[in-house]
């Protein structure tokens, strides 16, 4: 009796039933437009009211933003922890979908599984306007205005970036990015990330990779490779590392987180 052998789904399938049913990414480009637009008009009319002594809370917030997206990426995004709904869309969804030979989106509807969510965009623009009107009462409203702005760009800026990561490679060649030694650094960065036995340990931060150095997690793919051959030519293998072995998926990562 002959087993009837099955082929291996293609990438594009794979990523096709990943994908939200009814999706639009023009529906979502405009509900986060129109949300970045709002913001910024009530930011901008906060910072008519700013003194140069409320510019403290610029870097204020890009340090505790950038500590935020850190934990937020390494804790719910990839533990199943409550809310679970992170970690089913980033780790079970994006990871499974782009891994770090396979970052290229084949075509604009595959923005879905890169871009923020409706409930993320929900959480982030729904917790602003009361930090917002806190901001405003305890430090004025031209401190409260800068620290919504700041919070906007930030949010379009992760958001660009995180894009740019996964679009098609003669794309970023056409806009010289690759060229750009900054952006080559942040783009490997989290093309490493998403190495599927390294996911879960290194290189959380999208656009500013401070957290990682502070809390020890940034690593580079040439430096792990050759921790990798270090190890394997002494035959030590460390219990962090075997620990990451058994995360490995049995089919090689085609078909897994």
């Amino acid at each position: 009796m002959s087993i009837e052998q099955h082929p291996a789904p293609s990438r594009a399938d794979r990523r096709a039933r990943l994908q939200t049913a009814g999706f639009s990414l023009a529906r979502h480009l405009g509900l986060f437009a129109g949300l970045v637009a709002v913001a910024t008009a009530v930011g901008a009319h906060l910072t008519r009211s700013a003194r140069a002594s409320d510019i403290w809370i610029v870097p204020a917030y890009l340090l505790v933003a950038n500590l935020s997206e850190y934990l937020m990426h390494r804790l719910l995004m990839h533990r199943p922890l409550w809310p679970r709904a992170f970690y089913r869309g980033h780790t079970l969804g994006h990871h499974r979908a782009f891994h770090h030979d396979s970052m290229e989106i084949g075509a604009w509807p595959e923005l879905d599984l890169v871009v923020m969510p409706w409930y993320s965009l929900a959480f982030f623009f729904g917790a602003m306007a009361p930090t917002v009107a806190a901001a405003a009462w305890a430090f004025g409203r031209g401190a409260a205005g800068l620290f919504l702005l700041t919070g906007v760009a930030t949010f379009v800026l992760y958001e660009g970036m995180h894009a740019l990561y996964h679009f098609p490679a003669p794309a970023l060649a056409r806009l010289r990015l690759l060229d750009n030694r900054a952006f080559r650094f942040v783009y490997d960065h989290h093309r490493h990330h998403h190495r599927l036995t390294r996911m879960r340990w290194t290189n959380f931060n999208i656009s500013m990779p401070l957290s990682d150095r502070v809390f020890g997690t940034a690593e580079t793919e040439p430096a792990w490779r050759q921790a990798r051959d270090e190890r394997a030519a002494g035959n030590d293998v460390p219990a962090a590392d075997e620990a990451e072995a058994g995360d490995r998926p049995r089919d090689g990562g085609e078909h897994a987180a």
